[in-house]
């Protein structure tokens, strides 16, 4: 199964119940790709650095955590596991250049490593600014 992925957004919905993760994080890059997915009929994920790999239904609390490097190896088995889990077989990772966005490089590794570890084929994008 073909999937694209992108991080999660520093804005968040502040609404104090469950939402859906697409719902939650405010972003125009989330909806685009989230759209994107949809018309190209494959599965969206939104890589969280508290929650792992999430689908645009899953349903989280707000929060506040911006993943950092020393927490990559901690949630590489937990992403890798949920795009096994899932039939992930080839990922296409959206992100900002982590040379000029540093704060996205911890999200990065993490995806991939675990694309590395269950054998999911990743093409990494950058995108324009962010």
């Amino acid at each position: 199964m073909k999937a694209v992925c992108t991080y999660c957004a520093g804005p968040k919905n502040k609404d104090g119940r469950m939402l859906p993760a697409v719902q939650r994080y405010v972003s125009e890059r989330i909806e685009g790709l989230h759209t994107m997915a949809r018309q190209r009929g494959e599965a969206f994920y939104i890589l969280s650095g508290e929650y792992g790999l999430l689908k645009p239904e899953t349903m989280i609390p707000w929060y506040d955590h911006l993943l950092s490097g020393a927490e990559v190896a901690a949630l590489v088995p937990k992403v890798a596991s949920s795009l096994a889990e899932d039939g992930v077989t080839e990922l296409t990772y959206c992100t900002a250049d982590p040379v000029t966005v540093p704060a996205v490089a911890p999200y990065l590794e993490l995806v991939q490593r675990a694309c590395s570890q269950v054998e999911v084929l990743l093409t990494v994008e950058l995108l324009p600014g962010d």
